[in-house]
């Protein structure tokens, strides 16, 4: 038996490390199985946040497993920036029988086959990211880590293990960027994970559309931002100690990738810029014993 020392160093100011588990989601349906910092979710269900985070200059991170995801349903995990007087109740982009507001779509997967991140910003029909949104696919099946950095001026940049998913359907302009980081700043950006049928992204994926038998877990969720609106929740050095270590090991293996393999040489530098001020102030560091047999 022996004591090790995990250690991740973070890189932002006047930020906080979460790992939202059971008690930080209002949540229903979906024969949910929760794991510490994630779950798995079988048929129709959702979760729901109780905190809205300014995420800008700072990140959510999770793993994801849909292969016992069927065709035809749509699996996702995504963000609402409801109003204040709203919050926490549900809004979203499109008009339906709840408010409108900004949402941010990590990912909407189609069963185990293809992924589609898209942002939509402004609750209306009149071009760019608005309720159509602006989005880009990767094809991407089984067990994966999803990353979305959100940067100051209000661009976001998703990856799926390390590989950018391009938003380039319409690339957002700089008005959408203005507005993101408007709303993420003043509102925050509240998580949902949802499993329903109804629409799912396009492309050549199996159909069926048999949610009863459609499966998909997140686990290993990192929230690296500050509370805005509702409750603050769990941070990772109160996880248990299975889930600090496997949420830990996910994290630094993806920054590695993230910085030095996903990303060309100007993207790169321009990246470690974007962070370096953090970096030469103050380094966050996540310090825990863990006992192993």
């Amino acid at each position: 038996m022996f004591f090790s020392v995990l250690t991740f160093l973070i890189v932002l100011v006047n930020s906080e490390v979460y790992c939202p588990t059971q008690n930080d989601f209002s949540y229903g349906g979906g024969n949910l199985q929760w794991s510490g910092n994630g779950w798995t979710m079988t048929g129709s269900g959702g979760v729901h946040g109780k905190t809205a985070f300014n995420l800008l200059g700072g990140f959510v991170q999770f793993d994801i497993d849909t292969s016992g995801a069927q065709g035809g349903v749509n699996n996702n995990f995504y963000t609402s920036s409801p109003d204040r007087g709203l919050f926490p109740s549900y809004c979203d982009i499109q008009n339906n029988d709840s408010p409108t507001c900004m949402e941010m779509d990590i990912v909407e997967n189609n069963g185990n086959c293809l992924s589609q991140v898209t942002w939509h910003t402004w609750p209306n029909h009149n071009g760019g990211c608005d309720q159509g949104g602006c989005w880009g696919q990767m094809y991407a099946s089984g067990y994966r880590t999803m990353r979305t950095d959100f940067h100051e001026d209000g661009s976001v940049i998703a990856t799926i293990n390390g590989n950018r998913v391009w938003v380039n359907n319409p690339t957002p302009s700089d008005n959408a960027k203005s507005y993101i980081a408007q709303q993420t700043r003043d509102k925050g950006l509240q998580f949902h994970s949802t499993q329903w049928v109804g629409w799912v992204p396009g492309g050549n994926c199996p159909g069926g559309s048999n949610i009863d038998g459609s499966t998909f877990s997140i686990k290993n969720l990192v929230v690296y931002g500050n509370v805005v609106q509702g409750s603050e929740p769990t941070k990772c050095n109160d996880l248990e100690d299975q889930y600090y270590h496997a949420t830990m090991t996910s994290l630094n293996n993806t920054m590695s990738w993230f910085e030095s393999e996903a990303m060309g040489k100007k993207e790169q530098e321009n990246y470690r810029v974007t962070h370096q001020n953090v970096r030469f102030n103050e380094t966050f560091t996540i310090q825990k014993n863990e006992k192993m047999n």
